[in-house]
């Protein structure tokens, strides 16, 4: 007896020392490079879009006033900015909320919202783990947790200040919670389930589809509790509307609006931003509008990319064995990820972040079927093992592979910092120049004030804002006839935008002649090639003005 009780906590002791191995991996690959590219985001350009409404929120104006994302993630980091202020305040002797500590150095805001990002993820390996050892053991978790921790799109986005990691964080919350639910821990994991879940699409309105898994999860929690009510007189269909609806859709709702309440108070701007978003969703943007079949398109590149072609052909494989198996787990799981895939696919904008959160369940159900199957066969335990082994071993170097060349990619110059320090020190300060996204972060005219409160005097310079190009959305600023009428001097153009209209010129005519009229009507000045140990996009910089003035 004693030699039992012993072996089994030297493999609890053993497994949880796995466990920490595997959450210290996840983090290390999160934090590595984190800090790249500040105090600017060239990670990811959204950044620029969700910590300025979050730093807003900190300062008490708490309507967006932008819903193409929902709000929950503004106010998840306006906290951590608020909780952050007497630090700084402590360290710097400065307010961590003046707008001119902001505008002057975005770097600690940006650098906030990424950490908040790294600890989501591994959060989400955490959680991955936990639903794999409850549902199917643990040695399933631990290897779901393993896989997910060097899962390349996982890993970038980890290092993003964007709302991808913690509503993938939220999401294996809510399964948590209605797994638990659903195998027996009653009606309070299965409210606290829809809550989660309701909080998740507040912060990424795709996560509402997380309505389906909380649904039958009510059916296993609710099922007896439906049949001694129908035994008791009442009607089937009005029996299990009033619980779903109590139980689940309500709890969910309450939940994304109390976590977004100017999806509400502010309706109208809600629903212009909404139904825009989805009109992009369907009809594609800048570069996906040739790109065929959505599903297929997210099953061959986008999937292949993020998980690797071997560990793609285990996942799938997965699924069909999780329909064989038809376990709770398997029952909240399936449905919910071919409902996704089918969902998205049915998308023209078909970005890969958009499969973060079917990822870590597709991981969790790839590794459960490799240990089960070796459970079917006994006699050649050694054998399976041993073949088990190599496969996962192949199947893990495509994305740890990957996720290492993608942290080591974050070192070195960006063309944006290049771009900008040559344009300050060969530009005349107060030139006019227009813009698009992805290019040099120059000060602005306007923002002049806020450097000089900090004994700063930088080179500044009247910036106009080249907007995205939009298909059936006429841009006259994108055209040298107009942009010399506003006496522009210089235009910046990026590859990370007339790449992608000219993968599309069909659907852009009028921006493609663009890029067209300024190599034949404007002098190109100089343009930005990433080197050797640099990144970024390739930048041309024209002139439109006679000279410099």
């Amino acid at each position: 007896m004693k030699g039992e009780i012993g072996r089994r906590r030297r493999r609890v002791g053993a497994a949880d020392v796995a466990l920490v191995a595997v959450l210290a991996l996840a983090l290390a690959l999160r934090l590595d490079g984190i800090s790249w590219g500040l105090p600017y985001s060239f990670v990811n350009v959204d950044e620029s879009m969700v910590v300025p409404r979050a730093f807003a929120a900190a300062r008490g104006h708490v309507n967006p006033q932008f819903f193409y994302y929902p709000a929950f993630y503004f106010y998840l980091l306006g906290a951590v900015y608020l909780l952050a202020t007497p630090v700084w305040w402590v360290l710097h002797q400065a307010n961590f909320l003046a707008q001119g500590s902001f505008v002057v150095d975005a770097g600690p805001y940006f650098l906030l919202g990424r950490l908040v990002s790294a600890a989501m993820g591994t959060a989400s390996v955490y959680l991955v783990y936990r639903l794999g050892r409850v549902a199917f053991g643990r040695p399933a978790g631990l290897l779901a947790a393993l896989f997910l921790a060097v899962v390349p799109l996982h890993v970038a986005y980890s290092h993003m200040a964007v709302t991808d990691m913690t509503a993938s964080a939220l999401s294996l919350a809510a399964f948590a919670l209605l797994l638990a639910a659903a195998t027996g821990a009653g009606r309070r994991c299965l409210v606290w389930g829809a809550v989660v879940a309701g909080v998740a699409t507040s912060t990424k309105y795709n996560l509402g589809l997380l309505v389906l898994p909380a649904t039958i999860a009510a059916v296993y929690a609710c099922g007896g509790e439906a049949r001694g009510r129908v035994a008791a007189g009442g009607r089937a269909a009005l029996v299990w509307l009033r619980l779903l609806v109590m139980r689940v859709y309500l709890p969910m709702l309450l939940a994304f609006v109390a976590a977004s309440p100017f999806v509400l108070l502010d309706a109208g701007h809600f629903l212009r931003d909404f139904s825009r978003q989805n009109e992009i969703m369907s009809r594609g943007w800048l570069g996906f509008e040739n790109a065929g079949n959505g599903f297929w398109f997210n099953l061959s590149v986008n999937l292949t990319g993020a998980l690797g072609i071997v560990l793609l052909v285990l996942a799938l494989a997965g699924v069909a064995w999780a329909i064989w198996r038809r376990t709770a787990l398997d029952a909240l799981i399936v449905p919910y990820t071919i409902v996704y895939l089918i969902y998205i696919g049915t998308w023209k904008e078909l970005a890969d972040r958009y499969l973060l959160p079917v990822i870590p369940l597709l991981v969790l159900l790839a590794m459960r079927c490799c240990v089960e199957a070796v459970e079917l066969a006994p006699r050649a335990r050694r054998a399976v093992v041993f073949g088990a082994f190599l496969l996962l071993a192949v199947a893990i170097v495509a994305p740890l592979t990957a996720t290492i060349d993608y942290d080591r990619s974050l070192a070195g110059s960006d063309t944006r910092a290049l771009a900008k320090a040559w344009i300050e020190g060969h530009l005349a300060a107060g030139s006019t120049i227009a813009v698009e996204n992805y290019g040099p972060p120059l000060v602005r005219m306007p923002d002049v004030p806020f450097y000089r409160a900090e004994g700063r005097d930088p080179a500044a310079f009247v910036v106009w804002r080249l907007a995205l190009p939009a298909p059936g959305t006429p841009d006259s600023a994108r055209n040298v006839g107009e942009l010399r009428r506003r006496a522009v001097d210089y235009v910046v153009v990026s590859s990370r935008v007339y790449e992608r209209v000219f993968a599309a010129a069909a659907t852009y005519p009028a921006m493609a002649d663009f890029y067209r009229q300024l190599d034949d009507q404007a002098v190109l000045v100089r343009e930005f090639r990433p080197g050797a140990g640099e990144r970024g996009p390739v930048l041309k910089l024209y002139r439109l003005s006679d000279g410099d003035r």
